[in-house]
C-alpha cells in the first residue's frame, strides 16, 4: 500500500479528491481517502492543509508512470504544494522542481517502493 499527503493551500480535502479522481481515470488505480488521522505534531481545526490518501494494493511498474505523470502534473498545475509519497519507512516529495526531472524520480521510486514484496 502507498500512502500519498497532500499538503494544499486553502483546501486540502478537496485537492485530495481531486487527486483521487485523476488517479482513478488516469492511472486505473484503486486509490481513496485515508481514514482520519491527523499527521504527527499537526493543530486540529480548520487551518489543516493536509489530507491522505491511499493507493490500494501493488503499483505495478507498467502503472508507476501513470501515477507519476499524474501527481507530478498535479503539484505543478499548483492544485497542491506538495504531495508526500511513502511506503513504509520510505518516501519521496513531490514539489514545485523540473516535472521531467521529477516524474522520473517519482516513477522510479514507485517502481522500487509500490511492489508487494515492499509492503509490510
Amino acid at each position: 500500500m502507498v500512502h500519498l499527503t497532500v499538503d494544499a493551500p486553502g483546501g486540502a480535502a478537496a485537492a485530495t479528491d481531486m487527486l483521487i479522481g485523476e488517479l482513478v481515470r488516469g492511472a486505473r488505480v484503486d486509490a481513496r481517502r485515508a481514514p482520519a488521522t491527523l499527521p504527527d505534531g499537526a493543530k486540529s481545526g480548520t487551518g489543516l492543509a493536509v489530507s491522505e490518501l491511499l493507493l490500494n494494493g501493488a503499483v505495478p511498474a507498467a502503472v508507476a508512470a501513470a501515477v507519476a505523470s499524474i501527481v507530478t502534473a498535479f503539484v505543478q498545475r499548483g492544485s497542491a504544494r506538495k504531495v508526500v509519497i511513502r511506503s513504509g519507512e520510505e518516501s519521496i516529495t513531490v514539489q514545485g522542481a523540473d516535472a521531467r526531472t521529477q516524474r522520473a524520480l517519482v516513477e522510479d521510486w514507485l517502481k522500487k517502493h509500490g511492489s508487494p514484496a515492499d509492503e509490510g
